[in-house]
């Protein structure tokens, strides 16, 4: 088993594919770490807000060509509450990236929202619809 997960990681890793994000964990993994950012929300006039997201993607220094991860939405990539699929990504490169999309809630949905969070396989980022900035973003000066 060893040997195949060597074997894999190396053809992934020279080949620059993606690699699958794995409901089993005896199955191919990852190389990096996945986190999710909530960077800040932005009040809509009706009530509603529009939450800003990135991620991180942090890998051993001495790992030469990073291969991409994929998780498609799902149990693995999924917003709490519902609806799971709010536009988020699926393809996660290595690094940090800022704003890479924003998801909407309606004003009900603020209201009534139980620990809204973007979670990312065993990571969430939780919304918190009254910061207006973190420092990597400013919602209180995006253009409209």
């Amino acid at each position: 088993m060893r040997q195949t997960y060597f074997l894999f990681l190396l053809f992934a890793v020279s080949a620059g594919t993606a690699v699958q994000a794995q409901d089993n964990p005896d199955e191919q993994k990852h190389p990096c770490t996945l986190t999710p950012i909530f960077h800040c929300a932005e009040p809509l006039d009706d009530g509603g807000a529009i939450a800003h997201f990135g991620y991180d993607l942090q890998c051993p220094k001495d790992l030469k060509n990073v291969p991409d991860l994929s998780i498609p939405i799902g149990k693995d990539n999924r917003f709490h509450p519902d609806p799971v699929d709010r536009g988020q990504t699926t393809l996660f490169t290595a690094g940090k990236h800022v704003d890479e999309f924003d998801a909407e809630f309606t004003a009900q949905e603020r209201k009534d929202a139980k620990d809204p969070r973007w979670s990312v396989q065993k990571t969430s980022a939780r919304v918190g619809f009254s910061k207006g900035r973190d420092e990597d973003l400013d919602c209180r000066h995006l253009p409209n």
